[in-house]
């Protein structure tokens, strides 16, 4: 079984509800663990665009057999079956889930890079990784999760609620 970490966010709608709808159509292929707190943060705007709504954000460690490729196609029907479309980067959007880190490997494909470039840089993504993943190791950085996160600026993230949140889909 691969330990993997992935990233949340939803702008559009139901945010939580999208949120947990994904964490549960993540089974029977993936395990829940672990669910962080849910935070809320200013949506990443295009250059020249109108700011999109804000987001709700949070991280989840799964268990899978899936192989990384096979697991970023589970990832986007779940996000399909949620109602995202093809639309232009950073544009709103139901639910978005990124492969954050996956075992300790390292990936560069046409499709698929872990671990996922914007951990060290978005706080969005580095506070609730740090909750459920501080100890663990970037394989490229070589520094612990929790330590890449005294790094960042935390202006503009908020907390919205407790890792209690999504009880009812840790497996």
């Amino acid at each position: 079984m691969a330990r993997v970490f992935l990233a949340l966010g939803a702008n559009v709608g139901d945010r939580r509800g999208n949120l947990l709808l994904a964490l549960r159509w993540l089974a029977p292929q993936c395990r829940v663990v672990a669910v962080s707190s849910l935070y809320g943060s200013r949506a990443m705007v295009a250059e020249g665009a109108a700011a999109g709504p804000d987001f709700f954000n949070a991280a989840c460690e799964v268990e899978t057999d899936l192989a990384p490729e096979e697991l970023l196609a589970l990832l986007k029907q779940v996000e399909h079956a949620i109602g995202r479309r093809p639309a232009a980067r950073w544009a709103p959007r139901p639910i978005d889930i990124d492969i954050l880190l996956y075992d300790d490997i390292a990936i560069e494909s046409a499709d698929l890079i872990v671990p996922h470039t914007g951990i060290a840089e978005r706080a969005f993504v580095l506070a609730p990784l740090a909750e459920i993943a501080g100890d663990v190791m970037h394989p490229v950085h070589r520094r612990t999760i929790g330590d890449i996160a005294t790094d960042i600026d935390y202006v503009g993230l908020t907390y919205q609620s407790d890792a209690g949140w999504a009880a009812s889909v840790l497996g």
